[in-house]
């Protein structure tokens, strides 16, 4: 492909120029800026570690700090079922602390659960003493009877 120039002479009319294409230089085009050879160019880091397939990389601190959110997790889980600070039922069943009262006349056994644990509800120390003795009703006690009282609570 020829190309055309225009030298303006300084003359009053333009004259038009056709030069022949040189075949011997490659067609120039246009290539991004490069970087001056003075800059260093961007090298990996040698202690770069490889992204997971998570894409998230921790530290060694970063790592223990998860490691403990989740053994604080885990044990905050245990404690919710276990209730080691609950007494009663469970394990420590057997070793409760209990007295032995005797029934006299008029006593029922309300009054009986009021006065050995006065602030706690009455009607779940009530089945606490009928399962205590083994009673199927509040009507079985007579007076003389012996009754295994839990401690108060």
């Amino acid at each position: 492909m020829a190309t055309t120039t225009y030298i303006p002479p300084f003359e009053t009319r333009t004259r038009v120029v056709i030069e022949p294409e040189r075949t011997d230089e490659l067609p120039r085009r246009h290539v991004a800026r490069r970087r001056p050879s003075g800059l260093p160019a961007p090298v990996a880091c040698a202690g770069s570690a490889e992204p997971t397939l998570h894409g998230a990389r921790l530290t060694r601190r970063g790592r223990v700090v998860v490691a403990f959110a989740w053994l604080l997790l885990l044990v905050a889980g245990v404690l919710a079922f276990v209730r080691p600070w609950e007494g009663g039922e469970g394990a420590g069943a057997g070793s409760a602390v209990v007295t032995t009262v005797e029934v006299r006349g008029g006593d029922t056994l309300w009054e009986l659960a009021t006065d050995v644990a006065p602030t706690a509800d009455p009607r779940e120390t009530v089945a606490a003493i009928m399962e205590l003795n083994g009673l199927s009703s509040a009507g079985d006690i007579q007076p003389g009877d012996l009754l295994k009282l839990p401690a108060s609570r």
